[in-house]
């Protein structure tokens, strides 16, 4: 596969070469990576345009080949690949090592009713990832995470109307991996359904899926209104989805230049990320309107929020019961501030 060229839009979005940079003597090198996702899902063209930008900022010098929708690895695969370093570079949903990273994929996005909105949760996520356990917790698996992606708030698209609590009782609702959305659900009655996001169309039109659980643009852009045309209005949380992680021995060993230059593209493109997603969100709603699905409001949202269960107490205690009681006396309260949004 040749390196990937700069999209178009990509080079709209570029800003222009800091002088500094364009001095730096940076390495020739080539790097692979490793993505579950099409290039065209939601929020993963940051990662491409996150690569393209490392290459134009280079001079050229560091060439990044992408290789999407699993072709070198697929969603529960690249996190092994990237820790043996098979593949210098790779995004995985860390939702799905929940085992292996107990710490990061729960206190960094894996709450229900902890981050009521996205720029909260990529916060959180920030201040997390910065955290000495969760660092030591990655580099015990040889990785260093440059970036991550929330998209907007999670909510319930189904095949009915939900306009109560009392509606959630029996409905099969896609669950992502761990076991702590599945405890969020179960206290409504809800069947929590195991489906990765590239099946979710699938099991909403076969019937195995009432609902999925997820942004409303994956709804539009998967294309799945008219078998859940009803989305209901409840902010189960904002959470971060898909991590860019680089293996960890191979980024002690870049130049600094080469660290410094990929650290803070990174950043940019989370921010670009997050700026763009009120209009990304905005127009998938129109679509999905217009695909002919309607917003459905929750009629008793306050008994929804009080019969939430306290998730960072629950996972608190099982960290604690595992021994990783210094950690969560450094995490618990970050969560805790963040929790705060949903009554600020």
């Amino acid at each position: 596969m040749k390196p990937i060229k700069l999209a178009a839009a990509a080079a709209a979005l570029a800003l222009a070469l800091p002088a500094t940079a364009a001095l730096a003597d940076y390495p020739n090198m080539t790097l692979r990576m490793a993505h579950p996702l099409p290039e065209t899902w939601p929020a993963a063209s940051w990662d491409g345009w996150w690569a393209e930008e490392v290459t134009r900022r280079s001079g050229g010098a560091i060439q990044i080949e992408v290789f999407w929708a699993g072709q070198i690895g697929g969603l529960t695969e690249i996190m092994s690949l990237v820790s043996a370093g098979a593949v210098d570079l790779g995004v995985f949903a860390q939702a799905v090592h929940a085992e292996e990273l107990p710490l990061a994929s729960v206190s960094a996005g894996l709450l229900n009713r902890v981050s009521a909105d996205p720029r909260t949760a990529h916060e959180l996520a920030g201040q997390m990832y910065a955290t000495d356990p969760i660092r030591d917790e990655l580099a015990g698996h040889n990785l260093h995470i440059l970036k991550w992606t929330v998209p907007s708030t999670y909510t319930l698209q189904c095949n009915r109307a939900i306009n109560s609590t009392a509606d959630l009782q029996g409905l099969r609702v896609r669950a992502v991996g761990g076991a702590y959305v599945p405890i969020w659900m179960e206290s409504f009655g809800i069947v929590p359904t195991r489906i990765q996001a590239p099946e979710i169309r699938e099991g909403l039109t076969r019937g195995s899926l009432d609902c999925n659980f997820g942004p409303i643009e994956w709804a539009t852009f998967s294309g799945f209104a008219s078998a859940a045309p009803y989305w209901s209005d409840i902010n189960t949380g904002s959470f971060t989805t898909f991590q860019l992680y680089v293996n960890n021995q191979l980024w002690e060993g870049l130049p600094e230049n080469v660290r410094e230059l990929m650290t803070e593209v990174a950043r940019e493109a989370m921010e670009r990320d997050q700026d763009a997603l009120p209009d990304l969100a905005g127009a998938a709603i129109e679509d999905y309107e217009a695909a002919g699905g309607q917003l459905v409001a929750l009629q008793d949202m306050d008994a929804l929020a009080e019969a939430s269960p306290d998730m960072i107490a629950i996972w608190a205690e099982r960290m604690e019961a595992a021994g990783q009681g210094d950690a969560v006396a450094a995490l618990v309260p970050l969560m805790r501030e963040a929790e705060a949004s949903f009554t600020d």
